[in-house]
């Protein structure tokens, strides 16, 4: 009835008869999308003791939708000046909390952005209001996907959100004659599809030479006086999923499998949740809506991980997962888990590498690795022509991704660049090859034997790709292909003392841009893949686990295919037959590429936010007969508290809902570049690590 009302009373019926059968499809789907949310929304919030008025009032009778703010930001103190009107500002009883929630018609290309915009507007909410919101996007075409961040989350990263309305201020007064103010970035991902290419670039000139500031990052990490921000406090989500945890001193210990992955406990049932080592090879997949702890638990496997004596690769692309370096204090640890936190921390070995910047271990794709084919020891010898040939056409397409030129000509171009790359393999001699050796070859093939190049792409067309690829050895993404520690997955499973057991954290926070993260990350995906090939392993003796978390912008649902996509992907499907354990971590099993979800045989269920996510779990975990009646309890469940399906499980625990034990490490607001750097400087490890990296 809600829709029928919106659809005869508010809509032009007129004005969208005359639209195409298409787009008059696309609206009334979207139509019906943004009233069911509305009603599941109502319907779910509702209870015996209220009318639907009175819940109305409740949840929408804060009408405080507009914010108007100025704020000083910036080295200068420029005064700033953000006005908008919120699409939602409600109150949400099931988490106890107010949310901003921003709904999008057209498809989910720029999350990252979309997502920035509307936290930047909970930021100005809780600066005019004193509010405290959540804030997320909801896109309705042309499949449903929601996004968001809790406040704490917001809180702790409120320095991006002021430092890039410092340099927007500063863009504006930019003089390209006499260099007054700051000079915009260009970003090569976007420019293409602006409609203010052609203008920029006569008035700022090249590309991505530019800067944003970062004033706002010392501030928060100098003072906790400073206006409009604060120091980072520890996140209050995370302080009441302890206090969850807390053990009644008097309470039974539990006997832990030295041998397993201790996860937590099923309250109910009194017992311990483990899981076999063995199963990390398997893949393992945590899905919950933000603030369900999520984070905590993927902390937790990567803790038991390195009980186990596996190293750990983790990709953290926010800064949760650099606070391995500090540990919990031990008064927090209940007296039965203090002996394995103990035994935690005589073993582990963190190391946090930064790509392209020294705020940890630099960390660079140069020199690029390529094997010869018969370097793949890991392969059956009948395989071993059909994996050389895909190894090097993932790089080659990397190469030529990160070019972004002759977007009608990619094949051809792959094609070309592999055959460069195999006919380098085959002249390589000991020296390392960079991309400079790359681009050149690109640019003049015949100095490698390759007679038949016009055959493959006009001259033309491969001498412009030479002279991109050589621009990256010399442009934007200069950093990530120079200096410090070159990637190497041998170096990152050897501690730098006997007994310990890496584990490696990947910060990107500090990496320039999207398109830089994509392109570090596929690169290391794509030699993470080559490295199996090469030393190949077993799938019931895990060698290492690689962890990406908060994944969904590099493995989206849907035909999205970022560069990071298919080399990540093809470790979920190809690294358990090496020993290579894969995990994921995001808010919604609908964000993240079904392909990968499918090849996690370990699905470990937090918090649901929506009717459509609870859907998706069913089918996961509907072999036969009726769906699993425990689903239902995942919408609205208390935070730290999971549900989990795995190889070997037993029967008792089909469905049995468990909490998450305590961390062993720091768990906080997300690390700044600059805390990252404080806190490396400042460890022993990484001071050896440095020194190692400056010998080779």
């Amino acid at each position: 009835r809600l829709q029928r009302h919106v659809y005869f009373d508010h809509v032009n019926i007129d004005r969208l008869a005359g639209k195409d059968g298409a787009q008059q499809q696309n609206f009334v789907m979207v139509l019906r999308q943004y009233m069911y949310e509305l009603a599941s929304f109502l319907w779910g919030v509702q209870n015996e003791t209220n009318s639907l008025a009175e819940t109305l009032a409740s949840a929408f009778g804060d009408t405080r939708r507009r914010v108007d703010v100025t704020i000083q930001v910036g080295p200068a103190d420029e005064p700033v000046r953000v006005v908008g009107i919120l699409d939602y500002f409600f109150f949400d009883p099931r988490t106890q909390g107010q949310r901003i929630l921003d709904y999008k018609l057209l498809p989910a290309v720029h999350i990252s952005d979309d997502l920035m915009q509307v936290c930047m507007y909970a930021l100005m909410h809780h600066q005019q209001h004193g509010t405290k919101p959540g804030a997320g996007v909801l896109y309705l075409f042309p499949e449903r996907l929601l996004v968001e961040k809790a406040w704490e989350e917001i809180w702790a990263e409120r320095a991006k959100s002021y430092n890039l309305l410092a340099s927007m201020r500063e863009w504006e007064t930019y003089d390209e004659t006499s260099g007054k103010g700051c000079k915009p970035p260009g970003e090569p991902s976007w420019c293409d599809t602006c409609r203010w290419k052609k203008v920029c670039e006569v008035r700022l000139g090249p590309k991505c030479e530019g800067v944003r500031l970062d004033h706002w990052n010392s501030v928060v990490a100098q003072s906790s006086s400073a206006t409009p921000v604060a120091l980072c406090e520890r996140s209050p989500e995370m302080r009441r999923c302890h206090d969850q945890q807390t053990h009644d001193a008097k309470k039974k210990s539990l006997s832990v499998n030295p041998r397993a992955l201790f996860l937590g406990e099923a309250d109910q049932l009194q017992t311990s949740v483990e899981i076999a080592t063995s199963n990390l090879s398997t893949h393992t997949a945590i899905v919950g809506a933000a603030g369900s702890g999520k984070t905590w638990l993927a902390k937790v496997f990567i803790e038991e991980a390195v009980l186990q004596g596996v190293p750990v690769l983790a990709v953290d692309p926010q800064g949760d997962l650099v606070q391995f370096l500090k540990p919990q204090p031990i008064e927090n640890i209940p007296e039965d888990q203090r002996e394995r936190y103990r035994r935690f921390h005589e073993l582990c070995e963190p190391r946090i590498f930064t790509p392209g910047t020294s705020h940890g271990i630099r960390l660079s794709l140069s020199p690029i690795r390529l094997p010869r084919e018969s370097e793949l020891n890991g392969l059956p010898t009948a395989r071993r022509q059909e994996e050389y040939d895909d190894i090097i056409n993932s790089v080659a397409l990397h190469l030529v991704a990160l070019t972004l030129k002759g977007r009608r000509s990619v094949e051809q171009q792959q094609t070309f660049l592999s055959q460069v790359l195999k006919a380098l393999i085959r002249e390589q001699s000991q020296h390392p090859l960079q991309l400079t050796d790359i681009a050149a070859a690109a640019h003049d093939p015949e100095g490698l034997g390759i007679e038949d190049a016009d055959l493959l792409i006009k001259k033309t067309e491969r001498e412009n790709l030479g002279r991109q690829l050589y621009a990256l050895a010399h442009g934007p993404m200069a950093s990530l292909f120079s200096g410090g520690q070159a990637l190497d997955i041998d170096f990152m499973k050897q501690p730098t003392q006997p007994g310990k057991v890496p584990l490696n954290v990947i910060y990107l926070n500090a990496v320039g841009g999207d398109a830089q993260k994509h392109a570090f990350l596929a690169a290391m995906a794509n030699e993470l893949y080559r490295w199996m090939s090469c030393s190949g392993g077993d799938p019931g003796s895990p060698q290492l686990l690689f962890s990406i978390d908060e994944a969904r912008d590099f493995l989206p649902a849907g035909t999205s295919d970022p560069p990071a996509k298919r080399p990540v992907s093809r470790l979920f499907t190809q690294a358990r037959k090496y020993g290579v354990g894969c995990m994921v971590c995001t808010q919604s099993p609908r964000s993240v590429d079904y392909n990968v979800f499918g090849n996690c045989s370990t699905k470990i269920i937090g918090r649901l936010e929506t009717p459509q996510d609870s859907e998706r779990v069913e089918d996961w975990f509907t072999t036969t007969g009726a769906k699993p009646a425990w689903v239902a309890g995942r919408a609205g469940a208390d935070k730290g508290t999971f549900v989990a399906r795995w190889p070997g499980q037993p029967e008792s625990l089909e469905g049995a809902v468990f909490r998450s034990r305590h961390l062993y490490s720091l768990h906080e607001g997300a690390w700044s570049p600059e805390r990252v750097e404080q806190e490396v400087s400042a460890d022993s490890v990484h001071q050896r690590l440095r020194e190692l990296a400056g010998n080779q």
